[in-house]
Order: structure tokens, then sequence, then C-alpha cells
């Protein structure tokens, strides 16, 4: 018979974590590196050992709870991220670790020939540090010296965050998964837009998630009097750094397989009769082709570099994160679509216009997805919602992934059916 996830508790874990939150902050606030994030990792990692599974922090931050198999075999990887943006939802990231801890749980006394690992990945979301993924990064061995050295609001680094929620940034090759060692990684999630809904389906099985690059462009001008600076005698930053937003969003219009956005800007002095002298921009670039991803970063580059050097400004550009596209092992993508066709008749495979851990353990071993419907195509905001029964039916779905993982795999309809 198949094991079934227990409802209730999924829900109510789902509550719990939800409640774990930064005081007066909108919607779920908890934000990598953070007290209300180190609150959630000791609430989780309580969980995870009363679901019987060894808990500990990685070299690389990432909160792991494992269980060895019967026959030796590789680990089957299974989790998300437990950090959100300010003001988020309950159901981003949350969903995927609670769902594994309950596949755990379901699983407790039933036999495996592989071990599993349930895996809270961390600072998946983009923080104030400039990056993100910074766990899933160290597990591929891509979290490099430059990222650990950018610098928060809070003047620490990204190695000094990493230190204080347990990791070891001087040992990382410790946290580092070799190819070949895990048997699979699979992550559910909730879809984050509208074409589940739309097409009436609960479950997707997803074909491929986008590259993303990520860059901070610092423009360095020079402050003068508002009043007093003529038009033709002022190096203005911030006007330099509009028609580069505008610019972006030119291209990535123009080019239906890409899009692009800028997302933070910091200007200073940033009071309103002083000519803006700096100005930082956070920019990204996202789609499947990573030809695409390079052709209007090259465009955006030279544009930017122009509209710097008409207005007397300079421009330094600092990478951020380059992550390629992913796309799930052809085996392993035919599984988990097997399992959901099965559970829902109307399931259907949808790409990832958002970024995931997921993107980075596929360039190490096979990985694949799980969507469930997000209510309007809501995310990263307080009205993020997916129905009870959608929460649970996807947590069904990767519990019968790991099994079918778990025995071999198969890749025909037929032998799921």
């Amino acid at each position: 018979m198949m094991p079934l996830i227990d409802r209730a508790r999924l829900l109510a874990d789902l509550d719990a974590l939800a409640a774990i939150s930064a005081p007066g902050a909108p919607g779920v606030t908890r934000v990598a590196f953070t007290p209300a994030f180190d609150e959630g990792r000791r609430w989780l990692r309580a969980r995870f050992e009363q679901a019987g599974l060894r808990a500990a922090v990685d070299a690389g931050g990432n909160l792991i709870g494992r269980r060895e198999g019967d026959s030796g075999l590789p680990p089957i990887l299974i989790g998300s991220h437990s950090d959100t943006v300010f003001g988020g939802g309950r159901y981003d990231g949350a969903l995927g670790v609670l769902a594994a801890l309950a596949v755990a749980r379901a699983l407790r006394d039933q036999p495996l020939r592989h071990g599993l690992w349930v895996c809270d990945y961390l600072a998946e979301e983009a923080t104030d540090y400039g990056v993100a993924c910074v766990g899933s990064q160290a597990l591929a061995g891509a979290l490099t010296t430059d990222a650990l050295a950018l610098r928060g609001p809070d003047g620490r680094s990204v190695a000094e965050a990493l230190r204080a929620v347990g990791g070891a940034p001087e040992h990382l090759n410790e946290a580092r998964l070799a190819p070949g060692s895990f048997a699979a990684a699979l992550e559910l999630h909730i879809e984050q837009g509208p074409r589940l809904e739309r097409a009436d389906a609960r479950l997707a099985a997803v074909s491929g998630i986008v590259g993303i690059r990520r860059v901070r462009l610092l423009l360095t001008g020079q402050p003068d009097h508002a009043g007093t600076t003529p038009m033709d005698a002022r190096h203005d930053a911030l006007a330099a750094a509009a028609a580069i937003v505008l610019r972006l969003e030119a291209l990535a219009r123009a080019t239906p397989e890409a899009i692009a956005t800028v997302g933070r800007i910091e200007a200073r002095p940033n009071q309103g009769n002083v000519v803006p002298a700096s100005v930082a921009l956070a920019a990204e670039i996202r789609s499947l082709q990573p030809l695409l991803i390079a052709q209007i970063w090259g465009a955006l580059l030279e544009g930017a570099q122009a509209e710097c050097a008409a207005r007397g400004v300079t421009l330094a550009v600092q990478a951020l994160e380059d992550a390629p596209p992913a796309l799930p092992a052809p085996w392993l993508f035919d599984l988990v679509s097997n399992v959901c066709r099965r559970l829902d008749p109307r399931a259907i495979a949808l790409p990832s216009g958002a970024g995931h851990d997921t993107g980075y353990l596929a360039a190490i071993g096979p990985t694949a997805m799980i969507f469930v419907p997000s209510v309007g195509g809501r995310s990263h905001c307080p009205e993020e919602h997916t129905s009870p029964s959608d929460l649970v039916l996807g947590a069904q779905a990767l519990l019968e992934a790991v099994l079918a993982v778990d025995a071999g795999g198969t890749t025909s309809t037929d032998e799921t059916e």
C-alpha cells in the first residue's frame, strides 16, 4: 500500500513556520541571516530530529536531516529553503522543506535502498548581500571568494554571515558534493505564476529552470548644488542610471524569450537639492537560452558605457551571479511527469521563470521539480496562497517520486499506471 502524507500535520507545520516572522514586518518575513531566520532554523532542526533524522548544518550553511539507506546507495535529496523575501508569503520555499519533512515522516518505517536527505538550503532568496542560493552554490562548488566577500548593510560579509548560521566558509570543500554523490535531487515548490491555474491543473513537472545573470552596476558622478549647477556642467549618476534602466527594459521587451529587471537602486546622497553623486543598480537577466542572456548583457553594457560617458560618469561592474539554465535529467523528468499525471490527469509540464536551488544542483547530478498552483499567480507577497488540498497533493507527488527513484526509476507511463 502506498504511504500517505499526514495532511493535518503538514498543514500545522506550515502554520507554525509561518508564525515565525520578523516582528512588525509585513506578511511572512524570515530573511536569511536575521534573528527570525535563525529562530525558524532552530524550529526546523528540532522537527527534523523528532522525525528520526540526523540533523546538522554543513560548511555551506545548509540544514540537512539525514537518514541512511539499507543498501548504502547514494542519497535522494529533497527539500527547498526556509528563508523568505521581506514581506513574503507562507509557502515559497517553506512548502518544499516541510513537504520533504512530511515525506521523511511517512517513510520512517519504510525500507529504502537509498539514503534520504531532507534539506533546507541556505539563503535561496537574493538578500541585501547581493547573492542568492548561497547553500546550493556551496554544494555545487559554485560559491566564489568574491561572493563570500560581499557585504550587507550591517557591514558583515557573506562569509561572516555564513559563519554566524553555523557554516564554515574556510571549509567549503567539505560541503561540496561530487558528481554522482546523490541519486536524485527533488524539489516541490509553488509555481509563483498563473499558468497551472489557467490550465485547471494541480501539478506540473518542471521542464527547465531559467538561467540568471545578476550584476551590480556602480555609477560614480559628482555631487553639486541642484539649483546653481548648469545642466551642461553636471555629472548626474542618477540620470545615467535612469537611461540604463530604460535600456534594459527595452532590450527585454524586444526579446520575448527573456526577461530583465532592475529591482534595487541606491542613490547617494539621496537628497532633493543635490545632484546625485553615485548610484548602485542591481540588475538581472533571465532566460532558458544562455545566448540571449549574453546578447542582452552585451547590449546593455555597451549602452551603459555610452550613457555614462555622455555625462562624465564612471561605470564599474560587479558580477553577483551567473547561473546557467538548468534542465532536468530526462529519465527523472519522465518519472516525475508520470507521478504527476497519475495523481492529476490534467498535470502539465512548465518551465520555471524563477531561479531555484535545484538549478545549481543540476550541474552535479540528476534533478527535477514539481509545481503546485499559486492562486492568482501571486507570490513574494503576503497574499501568496495555495489551497490546502494542492499543498498535500504536491507533497504526495514528492513522496511517490522518492519511492519511484528508490525502486530504480521508471521511464514509461505504462510502468507507473
